[in-house]
């Protein structure tokens, strides 16, 4: 690995680092995964960290003060026995800022490898069960119980015509090969009744919880990753996602996987038997409308792998019941 950055403003990152945190980076090894954030690992005279820079273009789409509630979070989830990174702090504050105006965090580096999206053993969802309900958990207590939740779940008739004028951009693009995916999520909207979304739990979510955010070592859980999107949403979107992410592969869903990782949640936390099914058809409708565009021939791996998990939801959501309903 190298010790100096291959920029400026890397550079600036790696002195602010030293100077701050009272290391010495003897080596660097950039890490290309995400979105703009740049993030490098560092191996340093006091440990190995990763330092993760946000973007202007990418750190205009936070709210800060919820960013900097969720990194100050982190470093007490971390501290009340989660596996997750541990961020340092500068002056009590986890967001640092250089002269230059770069936002950037600094935390332990996690080892282990990111979850293989479809393909998580029995064992890595049980972990991950656990954790997710302890982080749950701790999230209530540091935050209180809060009354609203950030996915506004839209009426029927607006998501019916958001399809509607998803297919019109289809065809003005010339893109009617895509029309099979939007006309699936049409159909599958004109039949939906979003009245068992009442009464869903509203909590503090990690809200980003599948693979790429998931390391497993040794078939269990090593570190839940990435909390900058925690904020008050629908506990179970967080359930569904990260049973979706580990569970289904291609068309063929792990009904066992997922089973493990609800029996795992549960020795945290109450989740009803059978609610798995409106949790995962919750998500479809929360994600759905993000994946499936116009655009979706142009996506990126990881919009693949949504894109295909809402559209395999939107095929098998009146088979949900007779797939899941007893985990």
């Amino acid at each position: 690995m190298m010790r100096l950055a291959t920029d400026e403003q890397g550079q600036e990152l790696f002195d602010v680092c030293e100077q701050r945190f009272g290391f010495r980076i003897l080596g660097s090894e950039a890490i290309v995964r995400g979105w703009l954030n740049r993030k490098w690992k560092l191996t340093t005279t006091k440990g190995v960290y990763l330092l993760k820079s946000y973007h202007p273009d990418r750190y205009r789409l936070y709210n800060e003060s919820a960013l900097k509630r969720a990194l100050h979070w982190q470093v007490e989830l971390h501290t009340l026995g989660l596996l997750c990174p541990q961020i340092l702090t500068h002056r009590e504050e986890q967001l640092q800022v250089t002269a230059s105006g770069q936002r950037f965090v600094v935390m332990t580096f996690c080892h282990g490898d990111r979850m293989v999206p479809g393909r998580a053993s029995m064992q890595e969802m049980y972990s991950l069960g656990i954790a997710t309900g302890q982080m749950h958990a701790a999230l209530l207590s540091l935050g209180g119980v809060p009354t609203e939740a950030t996915f506004f779940i839209p009426s029927v008739s607006e998501r019916t015509n958001h399809w509607v004028q998803v297919l019109l951009a289809m065809e003005t693009s010339g893109k009617q090969h895509l029309f099979p995916f939007a006309m699936r999520q049409l159909r599958a909207t004109e039949s939906f009744d979003i009245g068992a979304f009442e009464g869903a739990e509203i909590g503090w979510a990690h809200r980003d919880l599948w693979a790429d955010n998931i390391l497993v070592a040794d078939d269990r859980l090593s570190a839940i990753l990435d909390f900058d999107r925690v904020n008050r949403d629908y506990l179970e979107l967080d359930v569904a996602r990260a049973i979706i992410s580990g569970a289904l592969d291609g068309v063929a869903f792990n009904v066992p996987a997922a089973r493990a990782f609800l029996d795992g949640y549960r020795t945290q936390r109450n989740f009803t038997v059978g609610r798995i099914v409106q949790s995962l058809r919750m998500l479809w409708y929360a994600e759905s409308n993000s994946w499936i565009t116009e655009n979706m021939d142009t996506h990126t791996v990881p919009p693949q792998r949504f894109a295909h998990e809402m559209d395999w939801l939107a095929r098998h959501l009146h088979q949900l019941p007779v797939m899941v309903s007893r985990c």
